[in-house]
């Protein structure tokens, strides 16, 4: 299992932030990783929704993830687990775990923002899911795009 967590204060208020988060088209704008290409979503944003996110990542190739929405408590609280592919192209049960966050904490002077991810490895393929993460230093490139993303969200959020 892999799992991370970074954190921002944005001088904004955590309704500001909630609306820039909730925006889930923009989220490829937002990730800047140049891995989430695109996305698709037709709202209401609740728990349950869904949407297609057209992906590209080093290694893996390029694909699309259905993600749903597993925690929506504004302006608080957004949580989704995104579908990727198989670890062994057929095999479903070889499909990650994965969950991404957003966390908002109100403040003085603001918000302090929090972005996660944790990745559990599937029964089947995970000792080939847990080399391809060592020697292709996913983790590491997963962090940055977060730093980014929390950058960009913060960025966003002052502005409006």
């Amino acid at each position: 299992m892999w799992e991370g967590q970074d954190r921002v204060q944005v001088a904004a208020s955590p309704e500001a932030v909630w609306k820039v988060i909730a925006d889930i088209e923009g989220h490829a704008r937002l990730a800047d990783s140049g891995e989430i290409l695109a996305v698709r979503f037709q709202g209401p944003l609740r728990v349950g929704a869904r949407w297609e996110a057209d992906e590209r990542i080093t290694g893996v190739g390029r694909f699309t993830a259905l993600s749903t929405c597993t925690v929506y408590d504004p302006p608080r609280e957004l949580a989704w687990e995104p579908q990727a592919p198989p670890v062994r192209k057929g095999r479903e049960q070889s499909r990650p775990d994965i969950t991404w966050w957003f966390r908002l904490h109100p403040g003085e002077g603001g918000t302090l923002l929090e972005h996660g991810f944790r990745v559990v490895e599937p029964m089947v393929g995970g000792a080939m899911m847990k080399a391809f993460y060592a020697l292709s230093r996913r983790e590491r490139t997963i962090r940055r795009g977060m730093a980014r993303t929390l950058q960009n969200v913060k960025a966003a959020a002052e502005g409006l």
